[in-house]
């Protein structure tokens, strides 16, 4: 009877171990460091036609470090949501026309995998001024643990307009060109697809291939969208609430917030003195903050020391936030906004999602589920 009973406790326990799923670790993905820095020249780049209340070129932007050619040569590059190709300078190139710095650049002749595809390419960012030119190349692009994508495509730059090269990881068709369709063609990943969390201390993470749960508080709010966001209104610190006249495109490339001359116009003239000069005693004075309500649920907070500054001596107070040009233009949003938010999407689906970022060392890496 014991037996039985042994037999029987077996049997229900081989049917319940064979009807419930065990949840498989996701391992499929790739994760790179990212770090926030500072560069002095490049965020009036993108609005240099706009500049009002002496904005200037001081911003953060996102940097991750890419292993290139045979020798796996480490290269750092801007990470930007705006624009899809990569490109970096060769070694003695030009960035902001001074040399490059060593880090940021990348020697051929190290590489016998590299090769030069004799194709002259000019790309503008931003309004089309800032530029990067060189010839269309290719490489392998290695990765810790000895794998690559084979024969990546990439612009090798004699000049840029920009401290250095760039990263670009949004959508674009041609598995050759866009880095999460190439890594999905090489099997690296299962879903073309990017995630970007911005954590505390300046440090943060790309996945590719992955989205992490624990980096964002409640649920994702999701978009059939390509980076850009349906945002429903923002709020001053004054109580004076706004509603957007237009998506809001989510740029890591920009280290400003580029909004709604409605907006602006009011949000400068909250914080201005008597003679009509931008004030950092009254921007930066009482914790105040912009609220951007993205809709679903969705609301971030960006503190106004995020967006006014006062210069090296403390002279003038500059700010990072310009006029979009005209009412109803698509808003450019940078690292400002961007680092409150926890931003991933599947270029495979068009899905983008949005949640408050939450700082934490937990992580809970899954596959793309939308």
């Amino acid at each position: 009877m014991v037996l039985i009973k042994a037999l029987i406790v077996v049997a229900i326990f081989a049917a319940i171990t064979t009807t419930t799923p065990i949840e498989k670790r996701h391992d499929k993905y790739i994760a790179y460091p990212v770090e926030q820095v500072e560069d002095s020249s490049i965020l009036g780049k993108r609005y240099e036609h706009n500049d009002m209340y002496g904005f200037g070129g001081l911003g953060s932007r996102y940097l991750t470090k890419l292993k290139v050619g045979s020798s796996k040569q480490e290269v750092q590059v801007i990470v930007d949501t705006g624009s899809w190709a990569l490109n970096f300078p060769h070694v003695g190139g030009k960035c902001l026309g001074k040399t490059c710095s060593p880090e940021d650049s990348f020697d051929p002749s190290k590489s016998n995998s590299y090769k030069n595809l004799t194709k002259y390419s000019s790309s503008g960012y931003g309004g089309g001024g800032a530029k990067a030119n060189g010839y269309k190349s290719t490489d392998d692009l290695y990765f810790d643990d000895g794998k690559k994508i084979p024969n990546f495509e990439f612009t090798l730059l004699d000049s840029v307009a920009f401290p250095r090269g760039i990263f670009g990881i949004s959508p674009y068709n041609n598995p050759n060109v866009s880095y999460a369709l190439a890594a999905k063609k090489a099997g690296l990943i299962n879903q073309a697809g990017f995630s970007l969390y911005a954590g505390p201390d300046d440090k943060g993470a790309l996945l590719l291939g992955g989205v992490d749960k624990a980096k964002y508080e409640g649920e994702l709010a999701l978009y059939k969208s390509t980076l850009s966001v349906p945002a429903k209104s923002i709020t001053l610190a004054n109580g004076t609430v706004i509603n957007f006249a237009s998506v809001l495109a989510l740029d890591t490339g920009d280290a400003g917030l580029g909004l709604d001359p409605e907006i602006t116009e009011k949000l400068f003239k909250e914080v201005s003195d008597e003679s009509g000069k931008l004030s950092c005693d009254i921007a930066l004075s009482g914790n105040k903050t912009l609220t951007f309500d993205l809709g679903k649920n969705v609301s971030i907070d960006v503190p106004y020391s995020d967006v006014f500054y006062w210069n090296a001596d403390k002279t003038k107070c500059t700010s990072r936030i310009v006029s979009s040009g005209k009412h109803g233009a698509t808003q450019n949003v940078g690292v400002p906004l961007i680092k409150h938010i926890y931003l991933t999407h599947n270029l495979d689906t068009g899905i983008l999602g949005v949640a408050p970022v939450k700082h934490t060392d937990e992580s809970d890496i899954v596959d793309f589920w939308f």
